[in-house]
């Protein structure tokens, strides 16, 4: 029984903690789902680019520059849904040409999305 309670324990933490990662709480309290625009899958390649330069003379795309800690990979995808993310906080608005929402986090290593 004890064994029991204890692993229903942990998968609440587990849960807790997952959970608590993808969502913020505004002052009144209430849950707020955190979402982020990133590029589609089958998006074109010509597309997102056209959209980096877009977008970069909008925002502050110097964490894709070389040497910047966005940079790696070194992708048309992955530069795009950098900057999709930066031009949807902005602007509240996610191109769904190119870009989708999601919930899930797409930082990675020491590249953190906003």
């Amino acid at each position: 029984m004890n064994k029991t309670n204890v692993s229903l324990f942990l998968v609440f933490c587990l849960f807790g903690t997952v959970y608590g990662y993808e969502t913020k709480f505004e002052p009144n309290g209430h849950k707020q789902t955190v979402n982020w625009c990133i590029s589609q899958a089958n998006a074109p390649q010509d597309k997102l680019q056209a959209f980096i330069d877009y977008g970069c003379g909008v925002v502050d795309c110097s964490a894709i520059q070389l040497g910047g800690r966005c940079y790696d990979p070194n992708t048309v995808e992955g530069h795009a849904s950098y900057v999709l993310d930066l031009v949807y906080k902005k602007q509240n608005s996610c191109n769904t040409d190119i870009g989708i929402i999601t919930t899930v986090d797409p930082s990675y290593e020491g590249c953190d999305y906003p």
